[in-house]
């Protein structure tokens, strides 16, 4: 058993490099549209982020939200037009779409709406 500073703990299992790697891989989830339906979303990988930060400036931008939802939205499959059309329509409900995947991935901190982790560029 390991002691910290809290007094004696039981000590856990270290996990192997395929226990870890699985724990780490792309996370997908199903997410309810306002009761209407629901998708298939994954997280991104961090370098597919640097990737849609390295084109956009603002990465609170509609165009950055839209990059997101391309590479995170599973099912149904969407093209850039389809995206364009839908931020059209209900950039609110897209917004949002990209904040459940940029959660799956780790990538907001504070979980608050449209507000991305600062830039990666380097």
């Amino acid at each position: 058993m390991a002691k910290g500073a809290g007094g004696v703990r039981e000590s856990k299992p270290r996990l192997t490099k395929d226990q870890l790697l699985d724990l780490l891989s792309v996370r997908q989830q199903e997410y309810e549209i306002d009761g209407l339906g629901t998708v298939l979303v994954q997280g991104v990988a961090v370098n597919r982020y640097e990737q849609i930060q390295a084109v956009d400036d603002d990465p609170n931008s509609m165009d950055s939200v839209k990059r997101i939802c391309l590479i995170g939205l599973i099912e149904p499959e969407l093209t850039a037009e389809d995206l364009d059309a839908l931020a059209e329509k209900d950039a609110g409900r897209l917004a949002a779409l990209s904040n459940v995947i940029l959660d799956l991935s780790g990538l907001r901190k504070d979980s608050k709406p449209i507000d991305f982790l600062v830039s990666t560029k380097t």
